[in-house]
């Protein structure tokens, strides 16, 4: 086995450690990041996309430098800018420059995280493509800067929100690796939360599980929640706490109700909607830490 192909096992495994399931997704890239090329993921929400960027810098042990796009994010932001005060001290050098974060990961040799790299001006989406290109910025008044051996740009989409973005241009595309990520299965889903929690309620955990996975199944819903809503209703319980369905549908709804939507042909409200779904999960179990509400 060659040294390179050794790094990229050891790689792999730490990832795999700190990611469950995903296995091809991580593997496609370690593989990329072999051949110094970027990454693009694109999922909805609450796929672990960020999460999957953070455990890749944790196991090549590099720096994590995130930046959020939006609407604010311009080109200067982005690369970096002058210190006026210091600049009528000392004038336009590296000492009176402050890095914005592409600069910093490029100096550093980190991984630089774009998270809804859509969400940005499309002038600010483009100043990145030369880092992706050439491996180097150009700085007015200070040069180039080139990357650093292990600088890894890892960018972040979601497909499915539509306000407020811009399309990315088909040149980005053309540079980076894609990786096509999905909500996990309800197996996966419990280990997830399992590890995100430290619960040992397995029960409280299956229920919050099954009531996201209901929830991306349901016919009525334009997108339904995210495990991060099942971690967030389990930490709403003591641990082998009775489940009140009253008390698990308020809970459930103030975890929920904004994650989901209804779709425009739905004449159900999303609370309507969580009711029904709690009300069908908990009727597969007859368990005596269950309370159920009593009908009208």
């Amino acid at each position: 086995m060659s040294k390179g192909s050794q790094v990229s096992k050891e790689v792999l495994d730490k990832m795999s450690k700190l990611i469950i399931g995903r296995k091809k997704e991580l593997e496609m890239m370690v593989r990329a990041i072999e051949k110094d090329l970027p990454i693009i993921i694109e999922g909805p929400v609450g796929t672990g996309k960020t999460e999957m960027a953070k455990a890749l810098a944790e196991s090549l042990e590099r720096p994590f430098i995130r930046v959020d796009g939006d609407d604010s994010l311009t080109s200067i932001k982005l690369k970096g800018w002058y210190d006026p005060p210091l600049v009528l001290e000392k004038g336009f050098s590296r000492d009176t420059f402050i890095s914005g974060p592409l600069t910093e990961a490029m100096e550093e040799g980190g991984l630089f995280f774009y998270n809804e790299v859509n969400r940005a001006p499309s002038e600010t989406i483009n100043a990145a493509l030369t880092a992706l290109d050439e491996r180097l910025i150009t700085i007015p008044q200070l040069g180039e800067i080139k990357a650093r051996k292990g600088f890894i740009p890892v960018f972040t989409y979601n497909p499915q929100d539509t306000v407020a973005t811009n399309p990315l241009p088909k040149a980005f595309y053309d540079r980076c690796i894609w990786i096509n990520v999905t909500h996990q299965p309800l197996e996966e889903m419990i280990e997830i939360v399992k590890l995100r929690t430290s619960s040992t309620d397995n029960f409280l955990i299956r229920i919050s599980c099954e009531i996201v996975e209901a929830s991306l199944n349901h016919p009525e819903l334009e997108y339904g929640s995210t495990v991060r809503g099942a971690i967030q209703l389990v930490y709403l319980f003591r641990a082998n706490e009775r489940i009140d369905e009253i008390e698990l549908i308020e809970r459930a709804i103030s975890v929920h109700s904004r994650k989901i939507r209804s779709k425009t042909s739905s004449r159900k409200s999303e609370v309507k909607i969580i009711e029904e779904i709690i009300s069908k999960v908990l009727s597969k179990y007859d368990d005596n830490r269950i309370t159920r509400k009593k009908e009208d």
